[in-house]
């Protein structure tokens, strides 16, 4: 038996507690609990590495069950339909009473289910993903259970994606009791929000995960560090909190490297402070911005470096004289880098990054 530590700072991983996202949450939750076929029940929450999209999805799984939902959780991938219904025949097995119950025309024992949700040889081999799922819905609701899928990492371009996305809208259509909640990074939703057959997600909710407001990260604080026997003052922990940037996960790191650092009985310095927002700092570049910025092109990365140099505020004219470009070819990178969710604009005219640190590191490298 073992206990779990309070900061939990690896990708994918569920925190000790979600800092900043309680209106998030209730909004979602209120979701769930709108009509069937509502749009309401379909969520497209968007937000870049390290934004908490993961931890999010597994929050509301546990949530949802006290909302009378079976809710599965996938990653986007080639055999994530497979997966689905697997996972919830697994998990809504429980709540089958009735092994011999007909479900609209599909008698069990012949043309659905031989027992539980378990597909009768002749329903595998006839029948397809969105029938399929159409009657696990259908057994469970006679149970009083509804269905919520969860999906991660989404891709537009995976064509099991798409074919989940279709079937869902058909099932909606029909009123079906199912829901769905979706995450992904700012380029791919948007490319599913353009994805000719997944249009209909353009009525989704949809939900931008940003930075956490400081104040609210020291409040977390104050309360993760005396749970994880961490000795600190009021001032420490305000640095500490300051130094997060409101970046989910730079909270779980530096909480985590100020840990390793801590010596029962003596209270943390700022020599323990700075030692853990450099390693952190160390870690979001490496696991965070060079991911970010793997897939764009050097161009992108030029535009990205003369944003870095101007001090104060960046406006587009300055990049276009900086780089030497029309304003034309200025704004098809413009567009690109806000697609991504790397940029932003304020205001008319205006630039700035979405990500702490982030022109830090571009004037590191293009030093280097």
């Amino acid at each position: 038996m073992y206990n779990k530590p309070i900061f939990r700072p690896s990708f994918g991983n569920r925190p000790d507690s979600l800092v900043g996202r309680d209106e998030i949450i209730n909004r979602i939750v209120e979701g769930l609990q709108s009509y069937p076929g509502s749009s309401e029940r379909a969520t497209l929450i968007i937000g870049q590495r390290g934004m908490g999209k993961t931890a999010l999805l597994l929050d509301l799984s546990d949530r949802s069950r006290s909302l009378g939902y079976i809710a599965v959780r996938v990653t986007c991938g080639e055999n994530m339909l497979d997966n689905l219904i697997e996972l919830l025949q697994r998990e809504g097995s429980a709540y089958i009473k009735d092994n011999k119950s007909s479900i609209k025309g599909f008698s069990a024992g012949a043309l659905g289910f031989s027992f539980g949700l378990t597909f009768t040889e002749e329903a595998q081999r006839t029948f397809g993903f969105r029938v399929k799922l159409q009657m696990i819905c259908e057994k469970l609701a006679t149970c009083g259970k509804r269905v919520l899928i969860l999906v991660d990492e989404v891709d537009p371009s995976i064509l099991q994606m798409r074919e989940l996305a279709t079937a869902y809208q058909e099932l909606i259509g029909s009123e079906t009791d199912i829901a769905i909640i979706m995450a992904g990074l700012p380029t791919a939703i948007s490319n599913t929000l353009n994805y000719r057959t997944l249009t209909f997600l353009n009525r989704s909710q949809q939900i931008s995960l940003g930075l956490v407001p400081v104040t609210e990260v020291e409040f977390y604080y104050r309360s993760a560090f005396e749970r994880a026997s961490l000795m600190a003052d009021n001032d420490i922990i305000k640095k500490a909190a300051l130094a997060t940037d409101g970046f989910p996960y730079k909270i779980q790191l530096i909480g985590y490297y100020l840990s390793k650092l801590s010596i029962e009985g003596k209270a943390l310095t700022l020599k323990d402070l700075n030692k853990a927002n450099e390693a952190a700092s160390e870690e979001v570049e490496l696991k965070v911005f060079d991911a970010m910025l793997n897939p764009l092109s050097d161009m992108d990365i030029n535009f990205l470096t003369a944003m870095a140099r101007i001090d104060g505020k960046i406006r587009i004219s300055d990049i276009e004289n900086s780089l030497g470009i029309t304003h034309g070819t200025a704004q098809t990178y413009r567009r690109r880098l806000l697609d991504a969710g790397i940029i932003s604009s304020p205001r008319r005219g205006e630039l700035e990054f979405t990500m702490p640190q982030l022109s830090e590191y571009l004037l590191k490298q293009d030093l280097a």
